[in-house]
């Protein structure tokens, strides 16, 4: 793991001096702890996810759940479509059909080596349990995120990098990964194949937990937003957002959301 930023965090209320939101084309979101309140959507998040897409404000889920749940969600959401996996796969929401970012030769012999790796770390941490939503997987292995000490979620990551694979956390579970599976290069990628017409400076990517860090580099995306509750991490990641709401979870999206709408229209009115 990598060392943290000391980079300030600026508010979003004050957001509005130093950044201009009326042309921003799509909203890159992490799902859990940035869409939910309480592990649940909301009336009001699906209200503003509506109202986006009338002003047609992409809305692309950025997520590190599984294919299973993100295929269903892609296509009953009123979104553009969503990435699975910490950027394993893409479901455009007109198609079922995903696109694996990094192809894998074989399956089966890919998630046996995800497997033996789970079973390394295992051994040295017997209390890890396989998620629920683990056979629903394709490119990654997860298990539930418990009451893991940093040193130990270090350890377990200098683990996997021994093994020559990848680790993140959420604020729900562990991922063992491809060591180039990652939300924002997949992110990149799906912009350019998919929405050549928006590029990074016309995008605001919203994350709340470590496995959101690479939604917040510079190097990729010059704007990004920490809902409230990303503050209990911010000594744990090594990318900080640009701004953060004062409200958490879906709140702090719907926060987002709001400023951004009210920008749009303030730009369809100026002569």
């Amino acid at each position: 793991m990598h060392k943290a930023s000391g980079k300030k965090l600026i508010p979003l209320s004050e957001s509005i001096l130093s950044q201009d939101w009326q042309n921003i084309g799509l909203i890159a979101t992490d799902m859990d702890g940035t869409l939910t309140v309480d592990g649940k959507f909301t009336s009001q998040l699906l209200q503003h996810l509506e109202h986006l897409a009338t002003q047609e404000i992409k809305v692309l889920i950025v997520t590190g759940r599984s294919a299973g749940w993100v295929s269903g969600l892609s296509n009953l959401m009123p979104i553009a479509g969503a990435i699975a996996e910490n950027g394993g796969l893409f479901y455009l929401s007109s198609k079922e059909k995903p696109n694996v970012i990094h192809p894998i030769k074989n399956i089966s012999i890919h998630r046996q080596q995800l497997e033996d790796i789970f079973a390394q770390l295992k051994a040295k941490f017997p209390q890890i349990k396989e998620s629920a939503d683990n056979s629903f997987r394709i490119t990654d292995w997860t298990f539930d995120l418990a009451n893991f000490t940093i040193q130990e979620l270090k350890i377990m990551d200098s683990l996997c990098q021994q093994m020559g694979w990848g680790f993140t956390y959420s604020s729900v579970q562990c991922h063992i990964k491809p060591l180039k599976q990652d939300k924002a290069p997949a992110l990149m990628q799906v912009l350019q194949t998919y929405f050549p017409d928006i590029s990074v400076e016309n995008t605001v990517a919203i994350g709340d937990s470590p496995n959101d860090a690479s939604l917040f580099d510079t190097a990729y995306f010059p704007v990004s937003v920490g809902v409230a509750n990303i503050l209990q991490y911010s000594h744990q990641i090594h990318h900080q957002p640009t701004f953060v709401t004062s409200a958490t979870e879906g709140e702090g999206f719907c926060e987002l959301a709001t400023l951004i709408l009210q920008e749009n229209e303030k730009r369809k009115k100026s002569p």
